[in-house]
């Protein structure tokens, strides 16, 4: 492939007009993992640099990519014009700050598959940036990373893993998550196990959140030379971000600490800590995470089993108003959202809680 081109014309985008003389584009930027474990923290970071914009969270794969089929082909104008007008009504999109008409133009006109339309979001994003290179950050991406890298050869992965004591603590005062330890346990498992079907790519890059705040020029100065990225001062300094729209992503703006590193070890009891290891050891002992609590008991873990069955009937029963639009209205995405989502977007920071964990996923 002669070197004029760009990796456009490598993953052949839809009717996209790129210049073939213009200079080689590098690849995007995903950052995956499991929520709570500081990815919002790293997109600020890489954010600061001069050459990157990280979009925050898109969603894409649950609310576009999942549902292509009711979208249907979008060569037919009338099915990207019915895509268009839904994924850009949603807060979710709005949150990204972008210029909607300019955006919708370039939508209407080229974004004729759905790896097009996941494209020029991300490029129209960057460019309202003023930013060269684009890229994306959604926790639960780390179950598309593989389709993200078949459509951007060369696309990087970077993989956010923290202790999964640390996040299940964290997890455990999100109103959108599972109040059961087993189940947001597994959660941590099953996305970093998605995220790391990657790591044959060579664009994928492990970060550990312990190391990223403990010595965080020297883990920036490492996942620059993966992106082939010049170090900048500035991925160092912080500042306030669009990012920080409810409490629980507020933690990402202020200046790096070590100080969340454990926080778990006084804020989650040792049966809970016992089911947490019970679930993730094997992956925790891969990864260097030393376990700390005795197994638990038959009985203690029979009562933990139970506990996250009940609380996943809970959340089911919680969503089913959605989960019923989505059925009879798949497609009608803001609509659906506000269902799910749009009681929290009233809800400010209990007064009963302090946030001592780093701010990432929201829902």
């Amino acid at each position: 492939m002669c070197a004029a081109l760009d990796w456009y014309h490598v993953t052949a985008l839809g009717r996209l007009n790129v210049d073939p003389h213009k200079a080689v584009t590098k690849p995007p930027v995903f950052i995956v993992g499991a929520p709570r474990s500081g990815t919002t923290l790293l997109l600020n970071m890489l954010n600061r640099h001069a050459s990157l914009a990280i979009a925050r969270e898109t969603q894409f794969q649950r609310m576009v990519y999942a549902r292509r089929k009711a979208f249907g082909d979008l060569t037919d104008p009338r099915n990207r014009q019915r895509l268009v007008r839904e994924y850009l009504s949603t807060k979710r999109f709005q949150r990204l700050g972008i210029e909607t008409s300019k955006l919708a133009d370039r939508l209407l006109q080229d974004a004729t598959d759905y790896r097009a339309f996941f494209t020029l979001l991300l490029e129209h994003y960057a460019q309202s940036q003023g930013k060269s290179r684009f890229g994306e950050k959604t926790p639960y991406h780390a179950d598309f990373a593989e389709t993200l890298c078949e459509w951007y050869p060369g696309a990087v992965i970077l993989h956010l893993v923290r202790d999964p004591r640390d996040v299940v603590a964290s997890l455990q005062r999100m109103p959108w998550a599972s109040h059961s330890v087993l189940n947001n346990a597994r959660v941590w498992l099953n996305l970093n196990r998605s995220a790391q079907r990657s790591r044959h790519r060579p664009g994928y890059l492990e970060v550990r959140y312990e190391a990223l705040v403990t010595k965080p020029e020297r883990e920036l100065a490492r996942i620059c030379v993966h992106l082939g990225e010049e170090w900048s001062d500035s991925m160092l300094v912080p500042r306030e971000e669009a990012t920080s729209y409810s409490w629980w992503t507020r933690r990402s703006v202020q200046p790096v600490t070590s100080d969340l590193i454990g926080t778990w070890k006084h804020q989650l009891r040792g049966d809970e800590v016992a089911l947490i290891e019970w679930m993730a050891g094997d992956e925790m002992d891969r990864l260097g995470y030393q376990l700390s609590a005795v197994p638990p008991s038959l009985l203690h873990l029979a009562q933990g089993s139970m506990a996250a069955a009940f609380d996943s009937i809970r959340v089911r029963l919680g969503y089913l108003p959605a989960s019923l639009h989505r059925i009879m209205g798949p497609t009608q995405l803001a609509k659906e959202e506000f269902r799910v989502l749009g009681h929290m977007w009233k809800t400010d920071r209990p007064k009963d809680r302090t946030d001592s964990t780093p701010s990432d996923s929201t829902p």
